[in-house]
């Protein structure tokens, strides 16, 4: 039940226990992804914090990522990552994320929610989550952040028969030295009259 205070606003009714059950909710929500974080220890207080903050938000944020690439296998601590920097550049992120997960049915391809997403104008932030899972990097310019390079999702396709490129193959600053000759056949002295 809900009451009005003298201040003319709605406020939830306490169940007895001291918490409103979204107070209670949320909690639960919050030690799920708190306990769910305990598992990778490389993500660093900010991006725990943004999921502690976000829990319902960053724990669709996986399902949803999952739905979007067609990809089960993909990293959670690298979707913490990505929520983190995503979260960061766009302040509704998180209101984004719930309300794409809303449009989600079982069995639904990617495509269809692309255009269920388009729709209801969230066309955008799917397409920043696919560009970040990817590339490994959200934003552009200056401002990109880098989430991942040899997990982006891009080198997946040519990974049986190609490398990520992660080093330089000749060498450190291989590209100050002479380039090497051209093993071509001199052109003959001969004029055309």
């Amino acid at each position: 039940m809900e009451k009005i205070s003298s201040r003319n606003v709605i406020e939830p009714e306490k169940n007895g226990t001291g918490f409103t059950r979204r107070e209670l909710l949320f909690g639960v929500a919050s030690a799920m992804v708190a306990t769910s974080l305990l598992g990778y220890p490389f993500l660093t207080k900010a991006e725990q914090a943004t999921a502690a903050a976000n829990p319902l938000a960053f724990a669709r944020f996986f399902k949803l990522s999952q739905a979007l690439t067609e990809h089960k296998d993909i990293d959670q601590g690298m979707s913490a990552r990505i929520f983190t920097a995503l979260h960061n550049s766009d302040a509704q992120f998180a209101d984004q994320i719930i309300q794409l997960t809303t449009l989600m049915q079982p069995e639904q391809r990617a495509q269809q929610l692309l255009a269920a997403a388009s729709g209801h104008n969230l066309q955008k932030v799917v397409s920043n989550i696919m560009a970040a899972w990817y590339t490994g990097t959200v934003g552009h310019g200056q401002q990109a952040v880098l989430i991942a390079y040899k997990d982006a999702l891009m080198y997946r396709p040519a990974s049986d028969g190609l490398i990520v490129p992660t080093y330089c193959g000749n060498g450190p600053l291989w590209w100050t030295a002479a380039p090497p000759d051209i093993n071509l056949p001199k052109p003959d002295n001969v004029s055309h009259s």
